[in-house]
């Protein structure tokens, strides 16, 4: 459930009749390092390709006092990576041209996942990454703990 709501919320972030910019996938770390990535870290960060990567969410439901479910608990983590360059001069330059947009992308995502009903983020905690898989990607690693309450 939470992983389809992930993927719809990447994918409305891309523009009807252009090339997808943002790409959603699923599946343990050793998958998505199999993945080829395009090269487009000379491009401006806002023509640049963004990948979700969603590793992992374990769901634990919620069980009121006659044995229902009154809703599931769900944690995970997300990466949130934009191609870069093994060479880049310096951490700080990773930061400024990567990282530091990334992360006001992952706060931007965060708050469009609580826009539908009933959805709650509990925790929320970035934290940086850089030449991550074989294709050298930089980011944000996102632990996160989501509620969605029984309708």
């Amino acid at each position: 459930m939470l992983q389809e709501h992930i993927k719809q919320v990447v994918e409305a972030n891309n523009i009807d009749g252009q090339e997808p910019l943002f790409h959603f996938a699923y599946g343990k770390d050793h998958w998505q390092n199999l993945v080829d990535h395009q090269k487009d870290d000379n491009l401006p960060f806002e023509e640049r390709n963004k990948y979700f990567k969603l590793l992992f969410v374990d769901e634990d439901d919620v069980m009121n006092s006659y044995s229902g479910v009154d809703g599931t608990t769900y944690t995970g983590e997300l990466l949130i990576l934009a191609s870069s360059m093994v060479s880049d001069p310096s951490y700080d330059y990773k930061y400024e041209t990567h990282i530091k947009h990334l992360k006001e992308l992952a706060n931007e995502f965060r708050d469009k996942l609580t826009d539908c009903n009933l959805w709650y983020v509990r925790k929320w905690q970035k934290i940086e990454v850089e030449n991550i898989y074989d294709n050298n990607l930089d980011g944000i690693k996102v632990n996160f703990i989501m509620y969605k309450g029984d309708e």
